[in-house]
C-alpha cells in the first residue's frame, strides 16, 4: 500500500490571511493544515522552509486562450515586438529559423505601431515572397496579411467588405493588408488546420508557461471553432485520457453566430460529454458580442469621432432581439453566459438580456459574467450589481498605453474618457471581481495583472497613472486573481483559497509581499507551483522540497 504523499510548507507568511508566520501541510492532493508557527509540529513527510516569504493560493486565469497560446510559443511570434521594425526583425528571425513552412502564422503585433497602414502588404511581400502569411495582432481582432495570402482569398479592390468586418484600403481602394473582424475569416478559413498533436503540444506548453507564473487553474475562454482558435475540447478530452492535463480547467462553449438557436442541443450535448470529469469540466457559453475600440467596433453609446458620413456606434455580431431569447434558454438550461463586451451600449444590451433571464427562472446559483467591460457608468455598474453578474476584467489593459492614448481616447467621445476600467467603482457597488489575462493578448502573469490594477499604470509605460481613482487596492487585486476568478470558474469549491479541505493548489513567491512597496509588485517572482500537494514547477530547477 503506497503511503499518501504529505509536504508541509514552514514559516511562511499568508497575505490574504492574516499577518504572522504560518505552516500549511498537505496530504495527498489537498490541505489538511494551515496553522500559526507557534503551534506547529511535524507530522513527518517534506517540509519546505520558506522562510518567510510570501504563500498564495494557485492563481486562477478567469479568461484565457491557453491552448492558442501555447500554439503561438511555437509560431511567429511578435508579442515583445516595440515597433513597427521590429515587428519586421522578429518576422525575419522566424522566416530563417523555419524556410519550410509553407504558411507564415503568428500573433502579436501592436496596431498603434502601424499609424500608416497603406504599406502594410508590401513589407510583409518583401519578407515573406510567395508564401501566405497571416499574422493577428495582439488583441485578435484585426490581421495582417500578405499579396499571396489575399490571393488565395479572391480579395482585390472590387472585394465588398464583409458583414461585421471592414478590410482596410489604401488610397486607391486597393487592400491594404490589413484585415479587421470578420475579413480576417477571409484568409484564415484557408490557413491548414492544426493537426491533433500540435495542438496537444500547444496545451502543454501553455500549462507549463502558467504553472511557470503561478497559475494552476484556468477558464478556457473559447471551446468551439473560432478563429485564430481551433476547437480544442478534442485536445482537452485528449489530454484527460491521457494525464497530461494537471490544471484545474472550465471551458467555455462557442456560441456560433450562424444560427445560434439550432446549436444549443449540440451544446447541451458537448457539457454533458464531461459530467463525470473534475479536471476539466464545461460550465459556460461564450458570446463574442461586440468588437474593440481601437478598431471603432467596440458597441459604445455615443458615436466614434472618425469623421465618418454617418455615425459611428461600433458593431455587435447579434441583433439583440436574435439573441435575447437565446440567452433565456441558455439560462434555463443551466449554462452561465460569458460574454465579451467592450463598449457601454454592448454592456447595456447584453445586461439586458440576462437581467430578462432572471425575472424568468427559478432562483439558482448562476455566475454569469461580463468579461473585458472597458466603458462603463454608474448606471450600469448598479444594474450589473443588482443582478449579481460577475465583472471578469484585464486589468493589464488600465494604463496609459499607446493604445489607449493614441488608438482610443482620441476617437472617443470625451465623456466617456473618465469610465474605463472602472475596477474600483465596481468593487464599491458590490460586484464580484474576477482577473483574467486574455493571453495571447496580454500577459499571463497574474504579477503583473496585480500590479497594473493597484498602481493603474506600468514600469514601461511612462504615463502618469491611469484614472487613479479606480485602482484596487492590494488585497481585492490579490483576491480577484484567486478566489474572484476561482468563483467565476465555479472552481471555488475545488481551491482557490489555502483552506483545509481544498485542493493543495499553492504558490510560493520570492519574496515576503508584506515588504514590497505597491510601485514594485511586477518585480515579485514565483519560486514554486504546488498542484494538487505536487511541486509541478521550480525557479531555477532548485529542489523545491527537502
Amino acid at each position: 500500500m503506497t503511503a499518501t504523499r504529505s509536504l508541509a510548507i514552514v514559516d511562511c507568511t499568508l497575505p490574504l490571511v492574516g499577518p504572522g508566520r504560518f505552516a500549511i501541510e498537505t496530504s495527498g492532493s489537498r490541505i489538511s493544515r494551515v496553522v500559526p508557527m507557534r503551534e506547529w509540529a511535524s507530522r513527518g513527510g517534506e517540509e519546505l522552509d520558506a522562510a518567510g516569504r510570501s504563500v498564495l493560493p494557485g492563481f486562477t486565469d478567469a479568461h484565457v486562450h491557453l491552448v492558442e497560446s501555447g500554439i503561438e510559443l511555437a509560431r511567429c511570434d511578435l508579442s515583445g515586438s516595440r515597433s513597427r521594425a521590429h515587428a519586421l526583425e522578429l518576422i525575419a528571425a522566424y522566416l530563417e529559423r523555419r524556410p519550410e513552412a509553407p504558411w507564415v502564422v503568428g500573433r502579436g503585433w501592436s496596431l498603434d505601431h502601424f499609424a500608416d497602414t497603406n504599406s502594410m502588404r508590401d513589407d510583409l511581400d518583401r519578407l515573406t515572397g510567395a508564401r501566405p502569411a497571416y499574422l493577428s495582432n495582439k488583441d485578435g481582432h484585426s490581421a495582417w496579411v500578405n499579396s499571396a495570402a489575399l490571393r488565395l482569398a479572391g480579395v482585390d479592390e472590387r472585394s465588398p467588405d464583409p458583414e461585421g468586418g471592414r478590410i482596410e484600403r489604401d488610397a486607391a481602394g486597393r487592400p491594404s493588408g490589413l484585415l479587421h473582424e470578420a475579413a480576417m475569416l477571409l484568409v484564415a478559413d484557408l490557413i491548414p488546420p492544426l493537426d491533433d498533436d500540435t495542438r496537444l503540444e500547444g496545451l502543454i506548453a501553455g500549462q507549463r508557461h502558467a504553472f511557470s507564473l503561478g497559475v494552476t487553474g484556468w477558464q478556457e475562454a473559447i471551446v468551439g471553432d473560432f478563429v485564430p482558435t481551433t476547437d480544442v475540447e478534442g485536445c482537452y478530452r485528449r489530454a484527460l485520457d491521457t494525464g497530461v492535463l494537471r490544471g484545474q480547467v472550465t471551458g467555455n462553449l462557442w456560441l456560433p453566430r450562424k444560427d445560434p438557436a439550432g446549436a444549443l442541443p449540440d451544446l447541451v450535448a458537448r457539457r454533458d460529454a464531461f459530467a463525470g470529469e473534475e479536471r476539466f469540466r464545461i460550465g459556460a457559453v461564450k458570446v463574442m458580442y461586440d468588437g474593440v475600440c481601437e478598431t471603432l467596433t467596440g458597441a459604445v453609446s455615443i458615436p466614434y469621432l472618425d469623421g465618418a458620413a454617418e455615425p459611428n456606434r461600433g458593431i455587435t455580431f447579434f441583433e439583440p432581439e436574435v439573441l435575447a431569447p437565446i440567452i433565456l434558454q441558455l439560462d434555463r438550461l443551466g449554462f452561465d453566459v460569458h460574454a465579451h463586451v467592450i463598449g457601454d451600449r454592448a454592456t447595456d444590451e447584453l445586461l439586458s438580456m440576462i437581467e430578462a433571464a432572471l425575472v424568468d427562472a427559478p432562483v439558482r446559483d448562476r455566475r454569469h459574467q461580463l468579461a473585458h467591460l472597458q466603458i462603463l457608468n454608474e448606471r450600469l455598474i448598479g444594474r450589473m450589481a443588482r443582478a449579481g453578474v460577475i465583472a471578469n476584467v484585464q486589468p493589464f489593459w488600465a494604463q496609459a498605453d499607446a493604445q489607449m492614448t493614441e488608438m482610443t481616447l482620441p476617437f472617443l467621445d470625451p465623456s466617456l474618457h473618465a469610465h474605463q476600467y472602472a475596477f474600483r467603482s465596481l468593487e464599491r457597488a458590490g460586484v464580484p471581481l474576477a482577473f483574467g489575462s486574455d493571453w495571447p493578448v496580454t500577459t499571463p502573469d497574474p504579477l503583473e495583472w496585480i500590479h497594473v490594477a493597484v498602481n493603474r499604470s506600468h514600469p514601461s509605460e511612462p504615463a502618469a497613472p491611469f484614472l487613479p481613482e479606480e485602482a484596487l487596492s492590494r488585497d481585492s487585486a490579490l483576491r480577484a486573481a484567486t478566489s474572484g476568478a476561482a468563483h467565476a470558474a465555479r472552481q471555488d469549491g475545488l481551491r482557490g483559497a489555502t483552506r483545509p479541505g481544498l485542493l493543495a493548489d499553492l504558490v510560493l513567491l520570492d519574496s515576503d509581499l508584506g515588504e514590497v512597496p505597491d510601485p514594485e509588485l511586477r518585480s515579485v517572482r514565483v519560486d514554486a507551483t504546488i498542484v494538487r500537494g505536487e511541486t509541478l514547477f521550480e525557479r531555477g530547477g532548485e529542489p523545491a522540497a527537502r
